[in-house]
């Protein structure tokens, strides 16, 4: 199974190729959104249903599994619950798996996803406190193949997956909790993305190897190649 990876696109598509890809894995903040307020995130329902739908839906050989990520609004139900007044539900193409606390088994492999942060500023989705964060991923089931989060782990600090190079690579920003749970549970992938310029090489945690795998960089800029791995 050819598997291509990324994850912080915010809308930007460009030169993202799916042909001969079994499985593509979106890790978080793939759609565009242009502002906070309601509006925007009908806006970014607009946006996955005229931009990304098609794309899903021109490519039925291949299977999408997509986590959202904070910027991802219009995915989180609890944001869009405080506007009764819109619709923002999504018809989704068959061919794509929306894992939110959610396992789906593709051509015999289990994937999972996930999409909770530690909390920024309280204006984003899926932000958790760490009780929470440790509850969400506790329901991380064990004999995964692949598991997909958006938050990085904070493995140590010598490890930089979680920190943004950009900013001097300082401040750690992953999720401890995480870090627990895939110890615990030992999927053999783990797919991660949230922190921008963190390393982009495979990192070896117990017996997964975990992958950042964002595609833009701080200044919201392409910089890094989708993650392409057979299994």
């Amino acid at each position: 199974m050819k598997i291509l990876a990324t994850s912080d696109l915010h809308g930007n598509l460009k030169d993202l190729n799916f042909e001969n890809i079994d499985i593509v894995i979106f890790a978080g903040d793939f759609a565009e959104l242009k502002g906070g307020g309601k509006w925007h995130w009908n806006d970014q329902k607009k946006w996955i249903m005229k931009k990304l739908m098609p794309i899903i839906e021109n490519n039925p050989q291949t299977q999408f599994c997509i986590v959202p990520g904070n910027h991802d609004m219009v995915m989180d139900k609890q944001m869009t619950n405080l506007y009764p007044d819109i619709n923002f539900e999504i018809e989704w193409a068959k061919n794509a798996h929306i894992l939110i606390d959610k396992m789906v088994e593709i051509n015999g492999l289990k994937i999972y996803g996930t999409p909770w942060i530690p909390i920024i500023n309280f204006r984003w989705a899926f932000e958790s406190d760490s009780k929470k964060l440790k509850e969400k991923f506790n329901l991380i089931p064990k004999g995964l193949d692949i598991l997909i989060t958006h938050t990085p782990p904070h493995i140590s600090n010598d490890c930089m997956i979680d920190r943004s190079i950009q900013w001097g690579g300082y401040e750690a920003f992953g999720s401890n909790e995480l870090a627990d749970a895939i110890f615990e549970k030992e999927p053999k992938y783990a797919f991660c993305g949230h922190i921008h310029s963190g390393t982009h090489e495979c990192v070896n945690f117990n017996k997964t190897k975990i992958y950042n795998v964002a595609r833009v960089d701080e200044r919201y800029e392409i910089a890094y190649e989708p993650t392409i791995i057979e299994i």
